[in-house]
């Protein structure tokens, strides 16, 4: 049995206080873009919930979707990535944090970024929305560096 994700210290990031009024409409914009980007899709079984793990808006918003019991226990859990980057979402299994899911994203990002700029085959890429040129991968990688030095140790 896999153990859900616990969401009881949810959102995190000891620097954001996600109570300013700034911030507050920062994080109803995340969820929007979030709720929209996961009904996009038909999940089997329905969702019972989309939980903001760690956010900075407008720039990125990580929540746990969590579906509905009826599934296999393994896939009850998917992490979600919005902001002003592509969309994405992916398992939790190696991923029980949202430092480490984050970081995940970034490598995922970052496998596309590279194969973009190097004419590589996308067939094993996650299916980014975002046209594959030369300069969508540069801004893609930089965003990745960002990511990596300055939000990811926020969201520890």
């Amino acid at each position: 049995m896999h153990p859900l994700i616990d969401t009881s210290r949810f959102p995190v990031g000891l620097d954001i206080d996600y109570t300013s009024p700034e911030e507050v409409e920062a994080v109803k914009a995340l969820t929007a873009v979030a709720e929209a980007f996961v009904h996009s899709y038909h999940w089997t079984p329905p969702i019972e919930s989309l939980t903001l793990a760690f956010g900075v808006g407008p720039m990125i918003g990580l929540f746990l979707m969590r579906f509905e019991p009826g599934g296999l226990p393994e896939d009850r859990e998917r992490w979600v990535v919005v902001g002003d980057l592509p969309s994405m979402h992916f398992e939790t299994d190696d991923t029980p944090t949202p430092d480490i899911a984050l970081d995940l994203y970034c490598a995922i990002a970052e496998n596309w970024g590279e194969n973009v700029l190097h004419s590589r085959d996308l067939s094993d890429s996650y299916p980014l929305d975002v046209p594959q040129t030369e300069d969508n991968a540069r801004m893609l990688l930089s965003r990745v560096d960002f990511i990596r030095t300055e939000i990811i140790p926020l969201a520890q």
